[in-house]
Order: C-alpha cells, then sequence, then structure tokens
C-alpha cells in the first residue's frame, strides 16, 4: 500500500514512506554460538543407511547406520548428529542429552540437499518419530518424518514432541525446530479409540522457556498442526515461545496452539490452510491461545477451512474457560484471514484485556453451521478491543455475533472502534442477544440499508457513519499483499475518521506509521498530498535604523536577539485551504538551520499570529504582526532539520474560517552579538520551510 503524507511546502513537495520489518530474529542465538565453539568442544557423528553400527560414527566413512544405536548413545555438548541427505530410516529417534548455552547439541543433515528421511510408522499408541525428552540447548534442523499409523489401528502420533519439566520439576530451556518437513501422521480423531488433540505435528510438551519452531512444514497430520500444551496454572506455565514462519495445511484440527505461556511467546508470519477439516462435533480453530499472558499473533495468513466443529471454525480465538486458562493481553495484530466458513474471531468468557487491530478478515463467513463473524460467550471482563479492521463479508449472515453460554452473570462484551464492515449481501441480525454489551465507534458500516435496519439492542453507539469505504481492489486471493487491496481510495470517508487509540502499535497493516492524533477508519493509515499554492511566503525583519526595510527574498531567515538595529526575528505561513476535514491527526512543521554564529545554542520561540494578511515583498519590523500565541519552543546549536509539533495550532485555525497560518519564530534571550542564526527560506536552494500535514 501506497503511504502519501500532505507536505505543504514553500516550493517543495516531499513524499514519506516507510515498510515494515516481515521476519522475526531468532530468541537464541544457539546456531551462532555453537558455530564458535565447535572447534573445540564436541563430536560429529555421521549416520548413514548403509553405514555399521559397529563403526565409531566420526566420520563419513564410518558412519553409524541405525537410529537404534543413537536412541542407545549418549551425546555431550557441541555434538553434532548428521543424518545423511536423502537417507531413510524407519524407526523413531529418541533424544535424551542437553547441550549448553555455548554448545548445543545438534542435529541436522549432510552431504547434500535433500532432508533425510525419518519413518515413525506409529507402531504403538503415543508414539512419536521424534522425541525429545526434556533436552535443553538442543537444535533440530532439516529433518522430514512421518508417523503413518498402519490401516486399521487407531492411535494417536506425532511427528515431533518436545518433552518439557514436569508442573513443579525445572523447565527445559532453548530448543529450536527449523527447517523440517512433518507430514502424514494420522493420530486417532474425535469419536475413534486413543483420540488425544495432544497429538499431532509439532507438539511442545510441558514446562519450556525458550523455544522455536521455525520454517518448518506441517501437513496432513492429526489432529493438530503444531501447539504447546501441559498444566496451564501460572507457576507451571511455559514462556517464550516463538512459532515463526511454518506452512501448516490439510490439518485434521487445530492449525496452531499456544496454551499455557506467561509470556514473550510469539505466533507470527505462519500460514494456515486448510486447517479444521474434521466434520464432527469437536471445536477446533486456526490460530488461537489459552490460557495465555502477552501473547503476540501477527501477520499470520488463515485460509480455505471448512470444518473446525459445531460452533468453532474461526480464523482466531482468544480462549479461556477457568481460572487456570485465563488469557490476558494477547494481542491479534497484521494477519490476514479469508474464506473461512466458521467466522473471524472467538472470545471465550476468561479472555481480557485482548487486542485485535489492524487485521483484514475476507469472506470469512461461510455458507453452514452458524453463519456468523464472531462468536463470544458471555463475560464479565470489558476489556476486548476491536479497532482498525476490516470485515468484508460475501456470504448471507445469520448474526455478526452469536453470543454463547459463558459466565451467566456477564455479557459479550466487546468494543469496535474504527473497523470497516462491509457486506455484499444481506445480515439478518446483529447479535443473538439484544441485551449486549457492544460499543461501536466511529465505524464504517456500508451499506446503510443493511446496518441501519439492524436491531442494535443496547449496543453503545457512537458517530459511526454509513458511507462506502471505496475499496481499491477488493478482489481478495492468497498472500498477505492480496489484503491491500481493502485499503480505501483518496476520496473515502473513511479518512481521518477515527478515534484516537493510545498504544496502538505504533503501524498499520502495510506498515506506515500511525498518527498521534485521529486515526483512519479501517486498517490502512494514509496521508494527502496537496501543493500549498502560491499564497507561501516567508521574509525576517530587522529594528530599528532597518525598521522600514523588507527582506522577503532573501534565502535566509534571519533570527538574533541583539542591540537596537542588530536584532531580528523571521515569519513564515502556509495555506491550507486544501484541508477539509475539521481537525488534522498531525502537523510538524521542519525548518532547516542554514547557519549559526558562536554562541553554543540559542532558544527559538515558535507563535502563530492571528493576522495573516501580511506580505512577503512589503512586510517589515514596524508592521509586523505582533498577535501571538505561543505554540512551541526548539534549542539551537548547529546546522540540521528542526521539527516543531504544531497539531494544536492547526486544529484551533481549523476551528474558524481563516485557512493561512502564519508563524513567528523569535528569540527572547537577552541581547548578544554572536546568538543569530538562520533557516533556510523558500528563496534557498533546498531545505525550504515545510508544514506536513497528516490526516
Amino acid at each position: 500500500m501506497r503511504k502519501f503524507m500532505m507536505v505543504i511546502s514553500i516550493g517543495v513537495i516531499g513524499l514519506l514512506s516507510c515498510q515494515k520489518s516481515v521476519q522475526l530474529d531468532s530468541p537464541t542465538s544457539l546456531k551462532t554460538k555453537a558455530k564458535a565453539n565447535l572447534a573445540s568442544v564436541g563430536i560429529t557423528y555421521y549416520i548413514d543407511p548403509s553405514g555399521n553400527d559397529d563403526s565409531t560414527g566420526m566420520s563419513t566413512t564410518t558412519a553409524w547406520r541405525t537410529l537404534a544405536k543413537i536412541n542407545a548413545s549418549v551425546f555431550g555438548p557441541g555434538d553434532r548428529i548428521l543424518f545423511k541427505s536423502g537417507g531413510v530410516w524407519n524407526d523413531t529417534l529418541h533424544m535424551k542429552n542437553s547441550g549448553t548455552a555455548e554448545a548445543p547439541i545438534i542435529i541436522d543433515k549432510y552431504g547434500g540437499d535433500v532432508r533425510p528421511i525419518i519413518n515413525g510408522g506409529g507402531k504403538r499408541n503415543g508414539s512419536n518419530a521424534l522425541y525429545l525428552n526434556k533436552v535443553s540447548y538442543f537444535e533440530v534442523n532439516n529433518l522430514e518424518l512421518t508417523n503413518t499409523i498402519p490401516s486399521g489401528t487407531s492411535c494417536a502420533a506425532t511427528g515431533i514432541r518436545v518433552i518439557g519439566g514436569s508442573s513443579a520439576g525445572t523447565a527445559i530451556s532453548n530448543v529450536s525446530i527449523r527447517n523440517c518437513y512433518v507430514h502424514d501422521v494420522n493420530g486417532a480423531i474425535d469419536g475413534q479409540t486413543n483420540y488425544n488433540k495432544s497429538s499431532g505435528g509439532i507438539i511442545l510438551d510441558g514446562k519450556i522457556y525458550g523455544a522455536l519452531v521455525q520454517n518448518c512444514h506441517v501437513a496432513n497430520c492429526s489432529v493438530e498442526g503444531i501447539r504447546t500444551t501441559g498444566d496451564r496454572a501460572m507457576a507451571a506455565r511455559s514462556k517464550d515461545i516463538i512459532i515463526d514462519n511454518n506452512l501448516i495445511e490439510y490439518i485434521y484440527g487445530d492449525g496452531i496452539v499456544m496454551s499455557g505461556v506467561t509470556g514473550g511467546s510469539k505466533i507470527t508470519h505462519n500460514t494456515v490452510y486448510k486447517a479444521c477439516m474434521n466434520t464432527g462435533s469437536e471445536n477446533y480453530a486456526g490460530i488461537w491461545t489459552i490460557g495465555s499472558l502477552n501473547t503476540l499473533v501477527a501477520y499470520n495468513e488463515v485460509y480455505g477451512m471448512t470444518g473446525g466443529g459445531a460452533n468453532d471454525g474461526v480464523a482466531f480465538d482468544a480462549d479461556g474457560y477457568d481460572t487456570n486458562s485465563v488469557t490476558d493481553g494477547d494481542i491479534f495484530e497484521y494477519n490476514y484471514s479469508h474464506d473461512n466458513n466458521g467466522g473471524f474471531m472467538l472470545f471465550m468468557n476468561q479472555s481480557k484485556n485482548i487486542k485485535v487491530r489492524y487485521n483484514v478478515s475476507v469472506n470469512d463467513i461461510g455458507t453452514t453451521r452458524l453463519k456468523k463473524l464472531f462468536l463470544i460467550e458471555k463475560t464479565t471482563y470489558d476489556s476486548r478491543e476491536i479497532y482498525n479492521n476490516v470485515f468484508y463479508i460475501k456470504n448471507p449472515t445469520a448474526s455478526l455475533f452469536n453470543v454463547m453460554n459463558g459466565v451467566s452473570s456477564g455479557k459479550p462484551y466487546a468494543t469496535f472502534s474504527n473497523n470497516i464492515f462491509y457486506t455484499t449481501s444481506t445480515i439478518s441480525s446483529l447479535s443473538t442477544q439484544a441485551d449486549n454489551g457492544l460499543k461501536f465507534n466511529n465505524n464504517c458500516l456500508f451499506p446503510s440499508s443493511t446496518f441501519t435496519s439492524l436491531n442494535w439492542g443496547t449496543t453503545v453507539r457512537n458517530n459511526n457513519f454509513y458511507e462506502d469505504p471505496v475499496f481499491v481492489n477488493p478482489i481478495g486471493g492468497n498472500g498477505l499483499d492480496a489484503a491491500k487491496g481493502y485499503d480505501v481510495g483518496s476520496g473515502s470517508a473513511a479518512l481521518n475518521a477515527g478515534v484516537f487509540i493510545s498504544n496502538n502499535g505504533g503501524e498499520d497493516f502495510a506498515g506506515n506509521a500511525l498518527p498521534l492524533g485521529n486515526p483512519d477508519v479501517g486498517a490502512f493509515q494514509h496521508a494527502v498530498v496537496a501543493n500549498a499554492g502560491s499564497s507561501l511566503a516567508d521574509a525576517y525583519v530587522r529594528n530599528g535604523t532597518y525598521a522600514s526595510t523588507n527582506y522577503g527574498t532573501t534565502a535566509d531567515l534571519v533570527i538574533k536577539s541583539d542591540a537596537t538595529s542588530y536584532a531580528r526575528k523571521a515569519y513564515a505561513k502556509f495555506d491550507i485551504a486544501m484541508i477539509t476535514k475539521p481537525k488534522v491527526s498531525s502537523a510538524k512543521l521542519k525548518m532547516y538551520v542554514a547557519g549559526v554564529n558562536t554562541a553554543p545554542q540559542r532558544t527559538i520561540n515558535i507563535y502563530t499570529t492571528s493576522t495573516t494578511s501580511w506580505l512577503e515583498n512589503s512586510i517589515n519590523w514596524n508592521n509586523a504582526p505582533m498577535d501571538t500565541v505561543l505554540v512551541g519552543k526548539i534549542s539551537v546549536s548547529g546546522i540540521g532539520l528542526q521539527t516543531i509539533d504544531v497539531t494544536s495550532a492547526i486544529n484551533r485555525l481549523l476551528t474558524g474560517t481563516d485557512r493561512k497560518v502564519s508563524f513567528l519564530f523569535l528569540n527572547t534571550a537577552a541581547a548578544s552579538s554572536t546568538n543569530d542564526m538562520s533557516f533556510s527560506s523558500r528563496e534557498a536552494t533546498a531545505n525550504k520551510p515545510t508544514l506536513e500535514l497528516l490526516y
């Protein structure tokens, strides 16, 4: 999405843009530390299907052959266990030893680009193709794993399982799983013998302080894709779990679950496709958190889900149903969900202080089951903030908000601000419960005929509007870039129509900076570029002998506190007639210091003047306006750009009819022959005065 900044400049228009970083770094430096220490710590072992377990295993020509040999061996810090590229092993791998921060144990491949394959075989209930049993400082890289249960057998199965500490025991730490392909894990599903929801692709089980699952592909697994599991009591929870940049597809149950974490955990940059493939009553979702504290869910794409149980199948879920499972402070932002049958979001009754912001949801109401956008349990927590999202609805909707039982004395509390709700179909009802705890502030609801005819019940409504948001290219599609088609056009009523929300994350869906004042409605923030026109002017004036002299054509705006005939002050004027909004969200006056005298520092006061009729070619000390209001101060010690926040001054001006703003720059310090300084004027060849307005 392009970002436009209104730059009102004396002879110049500036265009500012910014980009967001879309990839998180690893939470540990294990690999870097390992490389630095491998020369002096640890042994490298090689495993080849053509090897010999009676060999030393310490070279490619003396490689071991079987996983049983590895399972029976003891490894120490810095050891590397390398499987031959393209090799196939039909067994399970169990690791039980830990490395150190300086020398982790590493599993990887050698001799080519093709991943080694471990086929677990699903030979018993609860089997794991790779089992990491209470290991710390351990890395797994570049493996392909399956765990396919024989036909006619019903067992729980997992591709990779990490066992952490017990609830009252010591946590394991610093485990990473990178670039692995886990697939065809066909564990028992709901209704079958040995069904276990804590089984599937990659499972992190127990108390873990620091784990990374990154760049993995998990496909054709049941029950789960990637999840944490274990005791959710606060003392037993994990922390610093990062699930990043993985592809999870064709999953019977949940795509990603973050369960039982106390902080520092993130679900970022993942793609979840065709999770929730079940057709039964068991509930699943795309990405969800439970018993979670301050988890970040960001930059994910969730799409193509058709199942999920009778009530669920939503793209995202802030869960929690009892004291231990409370989810508190999680943030869902910059995600793109589309073409999901079960809706966009679920709030369970024990989720609180949840922020859902700057997401794009397209066609997330399907054609079967509840046909809802949100599923909300009744709660006593009035602390869910849903703001600056886009909800584009294509199918007939039974209820935007389906209310379920939760806390009997509660309500389905949620506050919706600055969102766009847009439908091309029908909506039968706003909510299944008219007595709700919903608040709607500054939302764009289109079309008007659909939304004004709804029974809003007890919903508290303020400053919502019903104009077409004018999307730029709302055709949908896959990938986060497709979501940018739900940006709005330059003439949209959504521009600058939002209510300011503090601690808003600082940027929009596309990475553009958010204003300090009122934002746009929707997931994308804008600014406008316009030329200020010919009425701009600047000049400095001088007192005493020079009081009637005009200096409007010089390249400098000189400011000095000095004796009579040597004192100077400067003026600059801007035309803001192109601003049709009642207020701007940000106004920055940018002045370039082109020169300073030898005094180490001087303070320049900036004022607005009520009189704006002065002309550049006739202003002088005698007729210069002094009907002033102080708007700011700057300290000048050297050459360079100075930026002054004049938002309040511009918004005060916009309440009247005058659309010119005049600034005075004055040094009020004691007289000095060395405190003079100069700004570049509009006659300068570069660095002209600029007023940037964001709205």
